[in-house]
This record gives C-alpha cells, sequence and structure tokens, in this order.
C-alpha cells in the first residue's frame, strides 16, 4: 500500500512540474531574402531541435504550427497585430510563439528572431544578428535558444500592464536586475531607495530602437548636461528646449522624449554612466538584443557626444568617434 501511495504522489508531483512548463510554438522562420526557403527551413528546425533539448518547454507540433497558421490565413505582416498574434496563439494553444526571418542587409544576411508573450498580447524580446550564410545562422541558434528561456523564466514571476490575467504590479513592488519594468522594458539599475520620485531605470523593448539616427545640435554648444546616473532625463528636457528652438526634429532626444510604449510616455536619452550601466548589465549578459553603438544625451563639446559602443563595450566622444552629425542608434529609458 505505502509503495501504491508513493508511486500515485510521484505521479502527481511529476503531472505538477510538466503542467507548469510553458507552450512554445516555433513558426517556420521566413526567407525574406539572401537565403532561400528550404535553408530557413532547416534553421528553424534546428532552433525547435535545440529548444525541445533544454527541457524546460514544451514544443507545440511543427505540423501542427504550420496548419494552424495556414487556416487562420496568417501573414508577415500580422506579427505586428497584437490581436491575430493573440489568436494565433490562443489556437495553437501555446503561451508563447517564437518566429525568425532573414534578410539581405548589405553583404551580410540579417538574421532576427522574436519573442511573443500570448497571455500578455506582447513582444518580449529576442536576438538580431548578421551573418554571411546560412551556414553561419547555426551558430548562433544555442544563444538565441538560451536567451528565449531567460525571457521566458523571467517573465514568468512579473506581471504585465495590460494583462487582465495577472495581478497588477504593487507600488512597493522591488525589482531585480535584469527583471521587466513596468513598461514591459528591463531594469538595469536599482540605487537602493525610492528618491526624488524614482529607484529603479528601466531600458525600453528592443522593438523601439532608433537606428541610424542623428544627435543633432551640429557645432552647437547645449549648455548644463550631464554624466552622472539620474542626469539622463534631465540633459533630455534641455535639450528638447533646445531643439524646439533651433527647430530640429528627428533627433535622438526627441524621439525617446515622444517614445510611446504601452500607454508610457516618460521615456528620455541616458546619461553617459547610465547608458554605460545598460551595457554592464544588461548587455554583457545577453539580455536587451543590442547591436549597435548608442547616443548618450551627455554633451562632450560643441562637436562631440559621449558615445558608447555595446559590441566593443568602449566609450568615447572627445577623440572623432562622436561627433553629433554621425548616425548612431538611440535606446530609451524610463525612470521608475
Amino acid at each position: 500500500m505505502k509503495k501504491i501511495l508513493f508511486w500515485i504522489f510521484t505521479l502527481f508531483a511529476c503531472v505538477g512540474v510538466f503542467a507548469q512548463q510553458p507552450v512554445v510554438a516555433v513558426a517556420p522562420f521566413d526567407a525574406i531574402s539572401g537565403i532561400n526557403a528550404t535553408e530557413a527551413n532547416m534553421i528553424s528546425r534546428a532552433f525547435n531541435i535545440r529548444l525541445g533539448n533544454t527541457h524546460k518547454v514544451i514544443l507545440v507540433d511543427r505540423e501542427i504550427v504550420e496548419r494552424i497558421i495556414q487556416e487562420h490565413s496568417f501573414q508577415a505582416g500580422d506579427w505586428s497585430n497584437q490581436q491575430k498574434t493573440a489568436e494565433l496563439g490562443k489556437a495553437l494553444n501555446a503561451n508563447w510563439i517564437v518566429r525568425g526571418n532573414f534578410e539581405r542587409f548589405g553583404s551580410n544576411v540579417l538574421f532576427t528572431v522574436s519573442f511573443y508573450d500570448i497571455a500578455t498580447f506582447q513582444f518580449r524580446g529576442g536576438d538580431e544578428v548578421r551573418v554571411a550564410n546560412a551556414d553561419a545562422a547555426y551558430d548562433h541558434i544555442p544563444k538565441m535558444v538560451d536567451n528565449l528561456i531567460t525571457v521566458i523564466e523571467k517573465a514568468g514571476s512579473v506581471p504585465a500592464v495590460n494583462n487582465p490575467n495577472r495581478p497588477v504590479q504593487a507600488s512597493g513592488k522591488t525589482y531585480n536586475i535584469g527583471d521587466f519594468g513596468p513598461a514591459g522594458g528591463l531594469v538595469f539599475y536599482d540605487k537602493g531607495i525610492f528618491s526624488n520620485g524614482w529607484r529603479y531605470l528601466e531600458a525600453a523593448p528592443p522593438e523601439t530602437e532608433f537606428s541610424s539616427v542623428q544627435w543633432g545640435a551640429a557645432g552647437v554648444n547645449v549648455p548644463g548636461t550631464g554624466t552622472a546616473v539620474g542626469s539622463g532625463k534631465r540633459n533630455t528636457e534641455l535639450l528638447i528646449e533646445h531643439f524646439r528652438r533651433a527647430g530640429e526634429s528627428g533627433t535622438a532626444a526627441q524621439l525617446c522624449a515622444t517614445l510611446n510604449f504601452d500607454g508610457f510616455t516618460d521615456w528620455f536619452l541616458p546619461s553617459k554612466d547610465e547608458l554605460n550601466l545598460m551595457y554592464q548589465n544588461l548587455k554583457q549578459k545577453g539580455w536587451g538584443s543590442f547591436v549597435s553603438d548608442y547616443w548618450s544625451s551627455s554633451q562632450v563639446d560643441n562637436t562631440h557626444v559621449h558615445v558608447q559602443s555595446f559590441n566593443r563595450g568602449n566609450q568615447y566622444g572627445g577623440n572623432g568617434g562622436g561627433i553629433k552629425s554621425n548616425i548612431r542608434s538611440a535606446r530609451a529609458v524610463r525612470a521608475f
């Protein structure tokens, strides 16, 4: 009798463990350009196998995924439609959907993988790398799968702002570095106490990133910008006022300040030291999908601005690299 009870208990314990595992559907990767459809399909299969081998998720069968996508007449352009993506996820009985695509980018191919959380109807992250060909794409699959698992694990304990099925975050909630913040970005700094209206800094999600933008104010001094943690918001306010008077538009600071993501509109361009914390606490841990050189809101002089390479980690400004008229990327942040 004891043995029977033991095995019954073990069975229910195992069922409980498996029931907690998230269900993931990997959609066939799209070959927009750069590689052919057969190669893209093989890479998505390899991604599926690698993900299954983690034993941390339950995978929806590939044939079922393809059939349901076809039945719903789901097109590549529908991924930006939260309602259609959520409906697809429910039809697949999945918690998460993974999609990927390949597109020619200069002499290379841009390989992008995106993660969608069906419970929150939100894009939750992904990876983007430039590869020479389909063979080189295989080398990035392990890291992409690891990043997906990290995103899923973090999302499992963090309620989303607009998710009616999860409780709203309490005002006294504490966050760890790498947790999803209230706006859906990643927390990269905790000053330890709530003061001056904030305690944490949160980097905006990767899909909000602004690429190929100028800093503005070329050859003109914008006095008052600082470099310290906590100065990014004030820097951005100073820049916005300068650009308003000068009649400039489309600059890095303006784009960050006017960002509206999931109802949050209090974004700004990070200062030099805030940008470095993003690199240390997110990029170096493989979080945030940073792939470029990024503007800070900290001016060096009339011609230069502090910039940080998220590929190499170094900051530069006065040595000719951070010229205001150059083209760089910008990632908004917010304090809360």
